[in-house]
């Protein structure tokens, strides 16, 4: 039994590390024990010498002070038995990747195994592989490898000190090595076997010593923590206790056989404890018990941190949710129309109104003057003014015609001119802003006539988008594109309405052109 003032301090553990397991898992599953058992915050310890999870053996753990040996026990020669299979190789001279070649082994005689083993004893000249956690320009050498990247690995000076074979199951090797820090015994495989003229890998390697710690000593991790950290939760003991007790009668008993014998009871015959029970106390339950368990795991100051912590997180989302409550909600309201209720044909040769009636009927149409750029019999200015404007001059030219007959008619003492209030009810804000927001619309296709929808303006910015369009045999637009050097605005609300209203143009029928190109010319302008 270790305590965990002992561990603390330091102490140096021998671990037989079982096949499959990394180093860094079994020094996990001990320091978590010992965290986890002894509650502590926090334990120093590390490993002396790493062995690859396709090896098994003595692996040595120092904890506490005894971490400043771990350099000293791996400077220590390493003794290490296993198999070296000969007759085809891999990638990683071990078993970690498949089989990638096959080499003859007939020529190998117990005679040339000798002769070769003699040659690697002493001080050798070893490539470490590539599969391997060393480290070049930053990187582990197996992440070039799983790459796929070629590398140059450097080499190392090693010794061997002790290397002895057994051939009785040829092409398996058994042997057992003792050999220097850094030594690679999947190199040493793989070397042995070019050497034989052949190929050979590592199939089985287990580290049996380091310096004079032996695996004889060593526990696996789960017996290392069954055997020297014990469960310190208290046992729970199952106990049967009988007692017997004399037989005394209930209250109603009593009071019923009274009433049946017409005798009053004795106070001895009367259960005092069936009145008022026994004073026993309640057992917990099993999750308060766990709860309990579970609180005194953490100290006064992390319960006071996390307090902390929750307070300030319910003060966070509090403020947060006032924030928002007190900000004032907004609809908005996204009117669509049909193509129906906007699109008005306008013909190249349609006049504009010149009469009061014309204009009183032109109020419900459409404010934009498309006309076709290609018809070469229509001259137009390039300043082009909307239905609206045009109103409102003759509008303002009345009003003067009406103030000059008042006046020519009346002293003026007598006149006064009392401005008409609007036929027009107020609207909101949004719909104001959408009717100050003109479009002008322009096309040019040659020997047709079109019907241009209006598009519904309600973009931000203003300007100048220009859509070639590809008009087939039945008038229908089929293909939309955006001339970027005709246009000028990059605004994405403005090019996305121009493309779908141009999309929406009706020409006129022509058999015999079955795709002609134009372009629509969308001038989005704001009423100064």
């Amino acid at each position: 039994m270790i305590t965990a003032q002992e561990f603390s301090e330091g102490k140096i553990l021998l671990i037989d590390k079982p096949l499959q397991w990394s180093s860094f898992q079994a020094v996990n599953k001990i320091k978590w024990a010992i965290l986890k058992h002894y509650k502590l915050k926090k334990i120093k310890i590390g490993h002396a010498g790493t062995l690859d999870p396709l090896a098994s053996g003595l692996l040595v753990i120092c904890t506490g002070k005894y971490t400043k040996k771990i350099t000293e026990i791996q400077d220590a020669p390493k003794t290490y038995t296993g198999t070296i299979t000969l007759g085809a190789s891999t990638p990683s001279f071990d078993m970690e990747t498949e089989v990638d070649a096959h080499y003859p082994t007939d020529h190998i005689t117990p005679a040339l195994i000798e002769q070769v083993r003699q040659q690697f004893l002493g001080e050798q000249v070893q490539v470490p592989p590539v599969f391997s956690a060393i480290k070049k320009d930053g990187k582990r050498l197996y992440e070039f490898a799983r790459e796929g990247e070629a590398i140059e690995v450097p080499s190392r000076q090693v010794f061997i000190y002790k290397f002895e074979i057994d051939t009785t199951d040829f092409p398996l090797l058994h042997f057992e090595v003792q050999c220097s820090k850094g030594t690679y015994i999947r190199s040493l495989a793989n070397d042995f076997g070019k050497a034989l003229q052949s190929a050979g890998y590592l199939s089985a390697l287990r580290r049996t010593q380091i310096g004079d710690y032996t695996v004889a000593e060593a526990l696996t991790p789960d017996d290392f923590v069954a055997t020297n950290i014990p469960d310190l939760r208290k046992p729970i003991i199952l106990t049967t206790i009988i007692e017997q007790f004399p037989l005394q009668k209930s209250v109603n008993d009593v009071y019923g056989e009274h009433r049946r014998q017409h005798t009053k009871p004795t106070k001895k015959a009367i259960d005092v404890r069936a009145i008022l029970g026994r004073n026993e106390k309640k057992k917990s339950s099993a999750i308060s018990r766990e709860f309990r368990a579970f609180a005194r795991m953490f100290t006064p100051t992390d319960k006071a941190i996390s307090l902390t912590l929750l307070v300030l997180f319910v003060t966070v989302i509090t403020l947060l949710a006032l924030q928002l409550s007190g900000q004032p909600k907004g609809i908005m309201i996204e009117v669509t129309t049909t193509p129906e209720e906007v699109i008005t044909p306008l013909l190249p040769d349609t006049p504009l109104p010149t009469t009061t009636d014309e204009a009183a009927t032109a109020k419900t149409a459409l404010t934009t003057n498309a006309y076709n750029q290609a018809d070469p019999q229509l001259k137009h200015s390039a300043d082009i003014k909307t239905l609206d404007e045009i109103m409102a001059e003759r509008t303002a030219q009345e009003m003067a015609s009406l103030k000059e007959v008042l006046v020519t008619g009346n002293t003026p003492t007598d006149l006064a001119v009392v401005p008409q209030p609007s036929q027009q009810p107020n609207t909101s804000l949004a719909v104001t802003d959408k009717a100050n927001k003109h479009t002008l619309v322009k096309y040019a296709l040659a020997g047709r006539n079109g019907t241009i929808p209006n598009p519904v303006f309600t973009c931000e910015q203003d300007g100048q988008v220009v859509v070639i369009i590809t008009v087939n045999e039945a008038g229908r637009v089929t293909k939309t594109a955006i001339d970027k050097q005709a246009s000028t605005t990059t605004d994405d609300c403005l090019i996305e309405n121009s493309l779908r209203y141009a999309v929406q143009a009706k020409f006129d029928a022509a058999p015999n052109k079955k795709e002609q190109i134009g372009t629509i010319t969308y001038i989005f302008q704001k009423k100064r």
